[in-house]
């Protein structure tokens, strides 16, 4: 164990001398995830207890996946003795509307601080996971595109096509700033990941990763970013969890708790960096659009 994560224990030691844990050993709650993400999550942390996780490179490895184990650790170095287990779902706006209405605890994935704020009354928005400003994506296309790998300026990449989720409103907003005119959607990450490598849209915005080249595998297929340019997505990331649950307000205490702990620790920014969503390869690529400047008020609810 890493010096600042075994410091981070002992914290929560000294805390439970003073706090009572709220949730006994055993208790369980539900987290829903996207499919692709759990199959990552599985491969990634094997036989290993992702509490116990400290280095967030290797097989599986990814933004979303090193998310599920930053939740776990949040929830216990806020507290929480339980488990998490994940219900599988394949849709953005479907897990939210769980997490609304209480038929799950939590979301797996944090969400776009946008898409959460209708929905205030409904569910408590933990504090940042990902800060404004700091996510920032590579243009991945299929790796013999040679037009879309030679669009290494502004005026070239508007000459694409692009593919996305229409529910995933940053990317699209970032797609349409940068004047591509023609972008086709899909519900399912790896439908649009099928979408480029048929040819049937030249690019999609994706985190960058830590394999060779930043190479992004899905099942059989394999897509590459555009070398030497960037992005930056608009928005702060959250964990939404529910109101409407019955350990609600006790599962997003805990988790504000550990988020401070593990910021504190610079747990998170290690985790992104490992995983190669913090990608240092990529800090001199020309970023194609304005750095958004941080407008996240606090969350206090």
């Amino acid at each position: 164990m890493n010096t600042a994560l075994k410091k981070a224990h002992w914290l929560i030691l000294l805390l439970t001398l003073v706090t009572p844990l709220w949730a006994g050993a055993g208790q369980t709650i539900v987290a829903a995830v996207d499919e692709d993400i759990i199959q990552d999550y599985q491969l990634f942390v094997g036989t290993r207890d992702p509490l116990k996780i400290t280095h967030f490179a290797g097989p599986g490895a990814r933004r979303d996946v090193v998310e599920l184990v930053l939740l776990q650790q949040a929830l216990h170095l806020g507290g929480y003795q339980g488990s998490v287990t994940l219900r599988p779902e394949n849709s953005y706006l479907r897990i939210l509307k769980l997490v609304n209405d209480g038929q799950v605890a939590i979301s797996g994935a944090p969400k776009w601080l946008e898409d959460m704020q209708p929905y205030e009354d409904q569910i408590y928005i933990s504090s940042a996971i990902v800060h404004e400003g700091d996510f920032i994506v590579g243009i991945y296309t299929r790796p013999d595109n040679r037009k879309a790998l030679d669009a290494t300026s502004l005026d070239k990449v508007r000459q694409l096509t692009a593919a996305s989720n229409s529910h995933w409103k940053a990317d699209v907003s970032t797609l349409k700033s940068l004047g591509i005119g023609r972008i086709y959607y899909s519900t399912y990450w790896v439908q649009i990941v099928r979408m480029v490598v048929a040819g049937r849209a030249d690019i999609t915005l994706a985190p960058f990763q830590s394999t060779p080249g930043m190479k992004i595998k899905v099942n059989n297929l394999a897509l590459v970013p555009i070398p030497g340019i960037k992005v930056s997505l608009p928005g702060s990331r959250h964990w939404p969890v529910s109101k409407q649950h019955p350990q609600g307000e006790a599962i997003f205490n805990a988790l504000q708790k550990g988020i401070a702990i593990l910021e504190a620790n610079h747990i998170i920014r290690q985790a992104y960096e490992e995983c190669g969503f913090f990608h240092p390869g990529v800090q001199d690529w020309q970023l194609l659009n304005a750095p958004h400047a941080s407008t996240t008020q606090p969350i206090t609810h």
